[in-house]
């Protein structure tokens, strides 16, 4: 009897290892006799290897669409910068040059008055005209104011479609004492009695109410 007890108790002993060695060691594939070894484990599905792939691939695209916006607010912002620069150089005050004629008057700044003069050593109003309209325009005109206002050659211009060039004359109702070269920027050119050859505005308080008249002769 005691030796039937310590088969049993040997043969649960085996059973017991057994059961502890399947818990504890991975799962083998069965021995093969045609190839004389144990077969390969099973390869990892497909399935799973794609769902991996797609998963790396859409990490990759998130993370390209995530730059994306940066780039283009970037670019946005340069031509922002690009567009206010070259607004504000639109917008910048821009210095008039001065003409041909302005320039020959500004070297007769500062000619004494003379009467009956006409040259840089001394003119008076009508001399000084005489010779800017000789040297810029090729036009001969006479000496005397009056002369100038009645020449047939000029034509009449009004007060607000005066142009560069064209001569304006000041005295009163009966006699034209006066004559000066209009300039850009509302100004005259004359030859005054008290301070020579001198630029001053149409609307000087001593000469606006004297105006009598323009004439053109280009």
């Amino acid at each position: 009897m005691l030796p039937l007890a310590k088969s049993f108790a040997g043969y649960a002993l085996v059973c017991l290892c057994l059961v502890l060695c399947s818990c504890t060691f991975p799962v083998r594939t069965g021995y093969d006799r045609s190839i004389g070894g144990y077969k390969p484990a099973p390869s990892e599905p497909a399935s799973t290897a794609r769902a991996e792939s797609d998963t790396k691939t859409g990490s990759s695209t998130a993370k390209t669409l995530s730059r994306e916006p940066s780039n283009k607010v970037t670019s946005a912002g340069a031509t922002k910068q690009a567009a206010t620069a070259k607004m504000a150089q639109e917008n910048a005050p821009r210095q008039a040059s001065s003409s041909s004629l302005e320039q020959l008057a500004k070297s007769w700044i500062g000619t004494p008055y003379v009467y009956g003069g006409s040259s840089k050593s001394g003119t008076d109003c009508s001399g000084y005209v005489m010779q800017l309209y000789k040297a810029h325009y090729g036009i001969s005109l006479p000496h005397n104011a009056g002369q100038m206002y009645n020449d047939s050659r000029g034509n009449s211009v009004s007060r607000g479609s005066l142009q560069e060039g064209d001569l304006v004359f000041f005295g009163s109702f009966w006699k034209i004492d006066h004559v000066g070269i209009y300039l850009k920027g509302d100004r005259f050119t004359h030859a005054s009695s008290s301070k020579g050859v001198i630029i001053s505005p149409m609307n000087d308080n001593y000469w606006r109410p004297k105006y009598q008249g323009a004439r053109r002769f280009r």
